[in-house]
């Protein structure tokens, strides 16, 4: 039996390996879809759709429950603080490629704020019994009664919806005439405000019991970690009900780091279950704390493997800290890296990487205080070098002085390109690159 056979067999990577099964082209072939679909966490149900898209995803989408799918809707339908009424339009859209019934009964099953935050933007309600109507004039937004004669709409919104959104209150009617006219008249007497932040509010709850911290708490990834060591952690975990890891994360975890290597000697079920949930929880907070949208699922796989690449050096620094100089490829380090898993959480981890980063970033912005290098840095686009070069040293040095520094300038093919530092070689590494440049430039 090889080492890699044996890396295979651990328990982490057995709960890796079970994740990656987990993808929408399988799920979608299965012999019992509905008991595939129920089985999914409301995360891993959101980005399995995402991944095969929403046009493939009907069989899945038919089948969420209420939860999967409110948690489809507060990942996809929210930019930062604002509703995107267009987005659920795309979901509902989708729903109502199977019938009218289809796509009122997964619009019922939503919060009832949040039913009442998709009609306050995109329609007016008029009682014409007590309310005074605005008269209609040529280009003025269209309008309809209900089918029960009660209400007149009239259309609020000028985003271009593929699914009209009388047409949604017209299936909402048929499936369900009571809650649709108790709907329309909360809307009417409602202010579209305290909607919004009512809507608002729960959505972070959710988001939260998902693993989703908000923008502040998120931001702490980014913050310098404490000086000294926390006490020893609990073994128990957070909730083993929330630590099903979506595939999107899984794929970049299972690659060989020190990450790996420390969660691979963890045999305890309990401990390794809560730490998954903290490895899911840090790469939800650096989607939040990077300000990226979980729709792109390229990029949500670029951010997992960031938080890969930092928790890493995360450990390897307090290796370094310990032991002087580390080599990875001993499994002593291993060994020493899984005991800090005992001491240090998750989030710890990552800042600890973060701030290994940061002395680069500061010999950075220090280069620019030559007046040389400044010149050479802020030169225009059309004055530039054509040379590959150069525009690989340009994109090294703007990675580094960003918010967070980041590794680029590595591969000429996609020069902007950027990944984690994932250990102290490569800040070595970066050190020398920098030194070089500015020597270049300024001799």
């Amino acid at each position: 039996m090889t080492d890699k056979n044996i890396i295979e067999l651990t328990p982490f990577r057995a709960d890796l390996t079970r994740a990656l099964t987990r993808r929408g082209e399988r799920i979608l072939a299965s012999n019992d879809l509905a008991h595939e679909v129920a089985a999914l966490e409301p995360l891993e149900a959101y980005y399995i759709v995402r991944e095969i898209g929403l046009d493939q995803a009907l069989p899945i989408l038919i089948e969420l429950n209420p939860e999967q799918l409110e948690a489809c809707v507060d990942l996809d339908c929210w930019n930062r603080y604002d509703f995107a009424p267009d987005s659920l339009d795309e979901w509902l859209t989708t729903f109502a490629l199977e019938d009218p019934a289809t796509m009122a009964r997964a619009f019922s099953s939503l919060d009832y704020v949040m039913q009442l935050l998709f009609l306050a933007q995109t329609v007016t309600v008029y009682d014409p019994d007590t309310d005074q109507v605005p008269q209609q004039e040529e280009g003025s937004p269209p309008r309809a009664t209900t089918p029960d004669g009660f209400y007149l709409l009239e259309l609020k919104t000028e985003l271009a919806m593929k699914t009209h959104p009388f047409t949604v209150l017209d299936a909402l009617y048929q499936y369900d005439p009571v809650i649709a006219h108790r709907l329309l008249s909360d809307v009417r007497v409602d202010l579209p405000t305290q909607i919004e932040e009512e809507a608002l509010r729960f959505r972070n709850g959710r988001m939260q019991d998902i693993g989703f911290a908000p923008p502040e708490e998120a931001a702490v990834l980014f913050s310098r970690p404490a000086i000294r060591q926390p006490l020893p952690r609990s073994l128990k975990p957070i909730d083993s009900a929330l630590t099903r890891m979506p595939s999107v994360y899984a794929g970049p975890l299972i690659e060989t780091t020190l990450l790996l290597q420390a969660l691979s000697l963890i045999t305890d079920h309990e401990r390794l279950l809560s730490l998954e949930q903290e490895v899911v929880w840090a790469i939800n907070s650096a989607i939040i704390a990077y300000g990226e949208k979980t729709q792109d699922i390229k990029q949500i796989t670029d951010i997992a493997e960031r938080v890969r690449d930092t928790i890493s050096l995360g450990l390897e620094s307090l290796l370094a800290e310990q032991e002087g100089n580390v080599q990875l490829d001993d499994a002593a380090a291993a060994a020493k890296a899984s005991d800090l898993l005992d001491v240090w959480c998750i989030t710890d981890l990552f800042r600890h990487g973060f701030a290994a980063t940061l002395g680069l970033q500061q010999e950075a912005r220090k280069a620019l205080l030559e007046p040389r290098f400044r010149s050479w840095y802020d030169l225009a686009e059309a004055q530039q070098s054509d040379e590959p070069g150069d525009r690989l040293e340009r994109a090294f040095v703007a990675a580094l002085l960003g918010r967070h520094p980041l590794c680029s300038g590595f591969d000429s093919a996609k020069a902007e390109e950027v990944k984690a530092f994932s250990c102290l070689a490569d800040i070595a590494d970066a050190h020398l690159r920098l030194q070089q440049l500015v020597a270049r430039i300024c001799q």
